[in-house]
């Protein structure tokens, strides 16, 4: 898990020690996000936003998205679509490919 993924799924919890409490279970390593996945992530975040994209979608999603593709991990996602849109070759783990 990256600096950035973590700075998202941190934002509903005041208190890093619950949060790392309810995440300890599943053993994730933590990584520094590779200066190899900066390039990538805007790439694809020009992508998107000369496809119509909306502000919403911000530059961290891609970041996240290039991480995982230049470090050979997995992505899990409720957002599949998008990321297989920008990030061709990562493997997904999405509600729709693992029910």
């Amino acid at each position: 898990m990256s600096a950035v993924a973590w700075a998202e799924i941190s934002q509903p919890y005041r208190d890093e020690r619950y949060l790392q409490a309810i995440l300890r279970s599943f053993s994730f390593i933590y990584e520094a996000l590779p200066f190899s996945a900066a390039f990538p992530a805007g790439q694809a975040h020009r992508l998107y936003r000369e496809r119509g994209g909306k502000r919403e979608r911000t530059l961290p999603d891609f970041l996240i998205g290039a991480h995982a593709s230049v470090a050979g991990h997995r992505l899990l996602t409720r957002d599949a679509a998008r990321y297989r849109a920008y990030f061709p070759d990562l493997d997904i783990i999405a509600p729709d490919s693992h029910p």
